[in-house]
């Protein structure tokens, strides 16, 4: 079940002119660990119930006394413009998580090789703490690409800098600007798919790629699916591609909820059972929400992956904009898009 706990704002930094870090301090004294490439969902009061949004971690354990979360104000984006320009030290703030899964695999691969743009740097630097102050034995090479528009808009690139110059055996740094030239280590244009090719041959090796390299990709959705793209067709393999995406898919289309019909949906893991009923074409995710039962979420559109849950019993369909998959015993479903099919089907949510 989800566990929303209560933040106190100990810190507020200025990373460029729309975009800040805050710290922040469980209310409750009680540990707070998180993994390199996870996110916060925070939980908004509206008028229309809560609302989420994901912020990711750009500190480390380990590294970093405190977490923090690197925040970027969105054009007409209300939850946003209230932490950058509103939130001061002091504030209180309330959250659910840690969640994500754009966190590095055990083993490390010996290639690690990054696309990000904007503030999809902030999961990325949460890693490169881990992978260049914390982890000892294994020692990748990585490769970033970092698309902004110009270096003064660019979050984090003093702490990136440094980094590369403490590194420059394991760390290659590559800045792409569209509106500006003639900055170090960067490059003046647009990243697409020509370009991209390229600087992965000059900088990583189409062997290093092939050899089972990893790559992490958080930008805007068309920059995501054209590095993928370019990645896939130098032969990395998909499962070796991992995507950060938390713009919500407005595609979807929710199905026709017919009340005369009904599912059990059973959660295991709990220290009592808990059981709850859906409609026919009602998601696992809202049935649960309609009866006070808390499980985890942030999007409700199947992208962040917060709401993930492990099918024990039955089946349930996934239902993505393009493609409606039927999970079963051993699947992992999302419950924000997830229909139950059987009679009764359990899950095991985590959260």
């Amino acid at each position: 079940m989800e566990h929303v706990r209560q933040f106190t704002v100990v810190g507020k930094k200025l990373e460029t002119t729309d975009s800040v870090t805050l710290t922040l301090q469980p209310v409750d004294g009680l540990p707070f660990t998180y993994q390199p490439g996870q996110y916060l969902s925070f939980v908004f009061q509206s008028a229309t119930g809560d609302q989420r949004r994901a912020y990711s971690f750009s500190t480390c354990v380990g590294v970093d006394a405190l977490p923090q979360v690197t925040v970027k104000r969105v054009v007409n984006g209300a939850y946003s413009t209230q932490l950058v320009r509103e939130t001061e030290v002091g504030d209180t703030v309330f959250a659910a998580g840690p969640s994500g899964l754009f966190t590095l695999p055990k083993p490390l691969p010996s290639t690690i090789i990054y696309l990000c743009a904007g503030s999809g740097i902030t999961p990325v630097m949460s890693h490169l703490k881990y992978l260049l102050e914390v982890e000892t034995n294994a020692k990748p090479h990585i490769v970033l690409f970092y698309a902004n528009r110009t270096a003064a808009q660019t979050i984090f690139k003093k702490q990136l800098d440094t980094l590369a110059a403490a590194h420059p055996d394991r760390f290659t740094l590559i800045y792409i600007f569209s509106r500006e030239s003639g900055e170090k280590q960067a490059l003046h244009g647009h990243m697409n798919n020509a370009l991209f090719e390229q600087l992965l041959k000059k900088h990583v090796g189409a062997s290093r790629i092939r050899r089972g390299a990893m790559a992490y990709l958080c930008a805007p959705t068309a920059l995501i699916r054209m590095g993928a793209m370019t990645l896939r067709l130098l032969d990395m393999p998909d499962e070796n591609i991992r995507r950060e995406v938390f713009v919500p898919d407005n595609r979807l289309t929710l199905r026709t909820v017919d009340k005369s019909k009904t599912h059990t949906i059973r959660l295991s893991g709990n220290p009592e059972p808990i059981s709850f009923e859906t409609y026919e074409g009602e998601t696992i995710l809202n049935a649960a929400l309609r009866q006070g039962i808390a499980l985890p979420y942030t999007c409700k559109s199947g992208v962040c992956f917060t709401c993930l849950a492990k099918c024990i019993k039955g089946e349930v369909d996934v239902a993505f904009f393009d493609a409606v998959k039927r999970e079963g015993p051993g699947q992992m479903v999302n419950t924000c898009i997830g229909y139950a099919v059987s009679k009764e089907v359990e899950i095991a949510v985590s959260g």
